[in-house]
């Protein structure tokens, strides 16, 4: 059937509008997750910059490849130069349309560019609202050589405090409160205590401490029952020996109570000899 002039040209720019418009909302919607992720916008509202994002990609990706792909394909010999004005101009008209495609393409092109740019610094700001790498912090507490044993409200621990049995909560001065550094402090008979080698002047006198975190699930070990020396984890019933090293005796749990090195002050007062010598809480470093 016979062409109408100018009819491709027509097409081929209608044909590129719904690409533009997805690469248009994708780069709108980059933008909005960016400024959510600063604003410390809600999870609901960063699902919904992501997905309109994903889906305004998609949508001008699919559409621009349909276009590009076409419903048609056929060939015919290249036309000699025509020798009259009438050819010449039908050719510059040719050469015109196919100008216009090429440069609707770049336009496309660059667009394509701009949205995918605006998605990927909103991921960029969405990762970095993350927060910093912890790096050393999860195998580090605040306990360092000579801290004081203090109570919660900052009262030094001292060995008359565990003259009379039980047990004390201790933290580092200047941490009270601290989750990771808080210890259980009790007085045992020294000649019952199964000592390791290398931690024989962990725990003068019979004073002894160990890191309040269950290393099962992180729940805190509050319950110490005198009568067979055990602290135990009201969570999931985990029991630890405090007189072998906290070693796990029921339960759970799969490895003992870090236990904090301990000296007495001139004055009487409990301070550290420096930090846990493993990670406090759940052992997730060597998980099988």
């Amino acid at each position: 059937g016979a062409r109408t002039p100018g009819g491709d040209a027509a097409r081929s720019r209608a044909s590129g509008w719904p690409a533009g418009l997805g690469l248009l909302v994708a780069a709108a919607a980059g933008v909005g997750l960016a400024g959510a992720c600063v604003a410390g916008a809600g999870t609901p509202w960063l699902g919904a910059a992501l997905g309109l994002a994903l889906a305004g990609l998609g949508f001008a990706l699919a559409y621009w490849g349909r276009d590009l792909v076409g419903g048609q394909s056929g060939s015919e010999p290249y036309p000699l130069p025509p020798a009259d004005a009438e050819g010449r101009r039908e050719l510059g008209d040719e050469l015109g349309r196919t100008l216009e495609v090429f440069t609707r393409r770049r336009l496309l092109s660059l667009s394509l560019l701009g949205a995918a740019g605006a998605v990927a610094a909103g991921a960029l700001v969405f990762v970095g609202s993350l927060g910093p790498r912890p790096r050393r912090q999860l195998f580090e507490t605040a306990w360092t050589e000579g801290a004081r044993l203090v109570t919660f409200d900052g009262r030094p621990v001292t060995r008359e405090m565990l003259a009379g049995g039980g047990y004390v909560i201790a933290f580092p001065e200047g941490h009270e409160g601290s989750a990771d550094s808080q210890v259980a402090v009790l007085r045992v008979p020294e000649d019952r205590l199964v000592v390791a080698t290398g931690r024989e002047t962990w725990s003068p006198e019979g004073i002894i401490a160990y890191s309040r975190i269950c290393t099962h699930a992180g729940c805190p070990v509050a319950q110490y029952q005198d009568e067979d020396f055990s602290l135990v984890c009201p969570c999931h019933q985990s029991r630890f020996d405090v007189l072998d090293g906290g070693r796990p005796t029921f339960g759970p749990a799969g490895r003992p109570l870090p236990q904090l090195p301990l000296r007495i002050e001139g004055d009487g007062t409990l301070v550290a000899q420096g930090d846990f010598a493993e990670p406090v809480g759940p052992g997730f470093w060597n998980a099988p």
